[in-house]
């Protein structure tokens, strides 16, 4: 059998974590192979846990000889909540040959592969790679882009308008599409509004009880009134920006989140946040909410030319809701 079937199966393994749970890790899975048949399995489950290869290792029921293993991500080399597992499969005495979907690009965990070589285990690497970055999209980008994995999320009318001229915009969408957007935050790492949005609509910006809450990041040109809701909540708050070149302040917040080891960013800002990070290009989805609702004249969601964007994204999903629609788009790249 060819080296992609038996990856694709230790891909399947990497799919059955919940990724909440493993995070800040990566999703990995491992299968391990004797004459062409897999016997033995193992995925990484939660953090500071065994790591896939130790439990693809110890669900064999007896040690064998000249074994492969298939591994969906480079076996870390590092001492973290774990011992490093390169260790534990050198130690083991029973691969041959360890076949690796994509090196890490974790510069404190890499080191695994050349480890493998000097054990004179013979290594392949780059079978299923694409399959398996896009697995892991955010820490992909989070270590190879040094930012967080950008998600703008927001909602419009059927017309595009994503608030009144007066600015109000409770409620677009229903209370199940909402629900959506709650359990996305409580997927990522923090959430970033302008102050204009903060000041007008005072939301708290939490998961609403489904999953963990993000951390607060606000762009402000002044401190926020202490009564506002996430004003209690310890927000991050970039100020002092040059008016003049916006999307130059995307990157200045991008630079310092990364600092703070944030590997994914919501972004739940109005028009002109919204349109900052899309001129900027710093982002990797969109969330499109629609709403059958017309406003017929109101703020769009976009200060610009959006088909233009449009040419450079690709819809890779359409759910709908009781009487909404979230589009879900990526960057055509993301897909390469």
């Amino acid at each position: 059998m060819q080296n992609s079937f038996f990856m694709q199966q230790a891909i399947e393994e990497a799919l059955k974590a919940d990724p909440n749970k493993v995070y800040p890790n990566p999703l990995v899975g491992c299968v391990i192979v004797k004459n062409e048949k897999i016997i033995g399995r193992g995925y990484h489950k939660k953090f500071a846990t065994n790591h896939a290869e130790v439990n693809a290792i110890k669900s064999l029921e007896a040690p064998v000889k000249n074994a492969d293993l298939y591994v969906t991500l480079e076996p870390c080399a590092h001492f973290g909540k774990n011992p490093p597992c390169v260790n534990a499969i050198i130690k083991s005495k029973m691969f041959k040959k360890v076949v690796i979907a994509v090196a890490d690009p974790n510069k404190k965990a890499m080191g695994g592969i050349e480890e493998l070589k000097k054990a004179g285990i013979e290594v392949l690497l780059g079978d299923r790679e694409k399959e398996a970055k896009k697995i892991n999209q955010r820490f992909f980008t989070f270590f190879q882009k040094e930012r967080p994995y950008v998600i703008l999320k927001y909602a419009r009318t059927q017309d595009g308008f994503i608030a009144r001229l007066d600015g109000s915009s409770k409620w677009i969408t229903e209370k199940d599409a909402r629900r959506d957007v709650h359990l996305t935050r409580s997927g990522c790492d923090a959430i970033l509004v302008g102050r204009n949005t903060i000041e007008r609509d005072n939301p708290s910006l939490d998961s609403h009880g489904l999953g963990r809450d993000p951390r607060i990041v606000i762009l402000s040109s002044k401190p926020l009134l202490p009564t506002l809701n996430v004003s209690k909540k310890n927000p991050l708050i970039f100020q002092k920006f040059n008016q003049k070149l916006p999307e130059n302040n995307i990157k200045i917040v991008l630079d310092n989140l990364f600092k703070e080891n944030v590997q994914s960013l919501l972004v739940e800002g109005g028009e002109k946040t919204i349109t900052s990070f899309i001129n900027s290009g710093y982002y990797d989805e969109i969330h499109e909410y629609v709403s059958p609702k017309k406003f017929n004249q109101g703020i769009p969601f976009f200060g610009g030319d959006f088909k233009k964007i449009r040419s450079s994204l690709e819809l890779v999903s359409e759910i709908s809701f009781s009487k909404d629609i979230r589009k879900t788009y990526k960057k055509k790249c993301l897909q390469d």
